[in-house]
């Protein structure tokens, strides 16, 4: 299965279309910065999110309103992760909760995930429950969608030994600010505070691993992701390289990741000689 550079932009666009939608009036990267702040932390790592009592009262209601021939009751509500988006056009950031739920004549209790948006203070959910299957199930478009991520394990992202503390998160949504004020920059013309360096890592990086390339002509800022869970914490930038192909008269385009814990370029674009393009190629599931 390949996924090139236009198909990644339009599946995210419709991957997404409710955080746009449901935040025009814009979360700011401030409240990212509050956000981080806000997460407790004990000795053992273990971190939980500010307000989560409040949280879990609504994520009820929430299962109660939306599966009410479904749900007898919610037993557990437990905290997933948390993720934050940053672009130049979108801006989003979210909670992921799993709820345990006792589905009416059934013994077994089920598990139904729901996302609390801490901008506008709402829980939604994909999930739909399947009665022949006994189970709550994302639905098949979202699914599809998902098949176009990226693996951040084989791009040494995520699951890595040495991981982001919680101030590598502020620290670098501060640097998007102070890029910001010095150079009075609209939130539209965003970019990284040390995007400079990383350009440089970035053009080694793409003539060391793509011997094709002859060179690379521009460098964009595509976007910056956290996650944070109990068991992983990661961040990344995603760029996007213009560059010029050995024997082709038109440039082609790749994405690449910037992880900055390692300060290191990685990318699982290749390149298909038959097509004449970049693609994330996957292994398709029979």
């Amino acid at each position: 299965m390949k996924f090139s550079i236009i198909s990644f932009f339009i599946s995210f666009t419709l991957l997404f279309p409710l955080a746009t939608s449901a935040q025009e009036d814009r979360v700011k990267i401030e409240d990212f910065i509050t956000e981080h702040e806000g997460f407790e932390e004990n000795d053992a790592g273990e971190i939980t999110p500010i307000n989560i009592k409040e949280i879990n009262k609504k994520i009820r209601f929430f299962v109660e309103e939306r599966y009410p021939e479904i749900a007898e009751f919610t037993r557990n509500i437990i905290w997933d992760s948390y993720r934050s988006f940053l672009s130049s056009s979108n801006i989003y950031h979210y909670h992921s909760f799993i709820a345990q739920v006792k589905v009416f004549n059934l013994d077994r209790l089920k598990y139904v995930e729901v996302r609390y948006n801490p901008f506008v203070k709402k829980v939604t959910g994909d999930f739909e429950w399947i009665a022949e299957d006994e189970e709550f199930y994302l639905v098949d478009e979202k699914e599809e969608k998902n098949d176009n991520a990226p693996d951040l394990i084989d791009l040494s992202i995520s699951n890595q030994e040495q991981k982001p503390g919680l101030k590598d998160f502020i620290a670098e949504h501060q640097g998007f600010l102070d890029v910001m004020e010095s150079k009075n920059l609209k939130e539209s013309e965003i970019v990284p505070l040390n995007v400079k360096e990383i350009n440089k890592s970035i053009r080694a990086f793409v003539g060391v691993t793509y011997s094709n390339v002859e060179y690379t002509r521009n460098i964009i800022w595509d976007s910056y992701t956290t996650f944070i869970s109990p068991f992983d914490k990661f961040h990344h930038h995603n760029f996007i390289a213009q560059v010029k192909v050995k024997g082709v008269k038109r440039l082609k385009y790749l994405e690449v990741f910037y992880n900055p814990v390692s300060e290191k370029v990685t990318s699982d674009f290749e390149w298909i000689e038959t097509d004449e393009e970049f693609f994330r190629v996957k292994d398709s599931i029979e």
